[in-house]
């Protein structure tokens, strides 16, 4: 059964090794300070990852006036290869919505990463709900209000909040 949870410390060197396996990794150990973290597990195993912030105003420095301010924010969002298009990381971005809505946010934004399966990423969000926010290009940011992704749905259940 998936479960969404809070990271623990135990979760730390798989976490390491899903964001490698995702050319997301930044060398050395894993330590996800100033970063709100959870992870899906499935059958004791952790299978996802996402980063996420909330009060986050990037890009309005760098003149994105398009962007809106004060956003939850999604920094990185990882699934093992094998769990992929199972559910498992609609569950993590609904799982960040739930969280953004509670602490009082309305809009849940992200940058997709580039690279070869850059199209799939963006078909995968489109399908979650987000669309970009910003002229077409690298680095451009994709959003949506959070009660959009969560009439979307999530079935997985939440522990350790």
């Amino acid at each position: 059964m998936l479960l969404i949870r809070d990271v623990t410390r135990d979760d730390y060197l798989v976490v390491k090794k899903l964001l490698d396996s995702n050319d997301l990794g930044v060398g050395g150990a894993y330590y996800p300070e100033g970063q709100e973290v959870i992870v899906a597990d499935l059958d004791g195993s952790v299978v996802g990852i996402a980063e996420f912030q909330f009060d986050c105003d990037f890009g309005r420095d760098e003149g994105r006036l398009a962007h809106p301010g004060g956003q939850a924010w999604i920094l990185t969002m990882a699934v093992a290869e094998a769990r992929r298009r199972r559910g498992v990381g609609r569950a993590l971005v609904t799982e960040i919505a739930r969280r953004a809505r509670d602490a009082g946010h309305t809009f849940l934004a992200l940058v997709p990463q580039e690279g070869d399966d850059a199209a799939d990423r963006g078909t995968f969000f489109q399908a979650c709900g987000l669309a970009p926010i910003e002229p077409d290009g690298p680095g451009a940011a994709w959003g949506c209000p959070v009660a959009q992704i969560l009439a979307g749905g999530g079935a997985a259940p939440v522990r350790g909040r």
